[in-house]
């Protein structure tokens, strides 16, 4: 995600309100989030659907690094040949699901 430029991306709520249309357009054709502020302080942020996703992959990819840290604490973590073998059984179950008959 590109950086807002606090003097050009920094808008009034009134003014968003009263200009979305351009403020959208703007976001679209320079990428970078536009800072909606009310009373003088942030109050929201408009990003394209793109970074978005790229936010909420990347929180998704910090929460799994926390409970594997988490469970590593715990002392449950497993080798490397048995996650294998249960990642080879998960891949057989599924295949024999895709090539068994459907029953309408």
């Amino acid at each position: 995600m590109r950086r807002p430029a606090i003097a050009k991306d920094l808008v009034p709520v009134n003014e968003f309100r009263a200009n979305m249309a351009s403020w959208m357009h703007r976001l679209e054709a320079t990428g970078r989030p536009v800072v909606i502020t009310q009373r003088g302080r942030a109050a929201a942020m408009l990003v394209d659907p793109a970074t978005f996703d790229e936010i909420e992959e990347a929180r998704e990819v910090v929460k799994r690094v926390l409970t594997g840290l988490a469970d590593a604490d715990r002392g449950a973590v497993y080798d490397d040949h048995e996650v294998w073998e249960r990642v080879e059984q998960l891949i057989a179950t599924a295949e024999a699901k895709a090539d068994a008959p459907t029953v309408d």
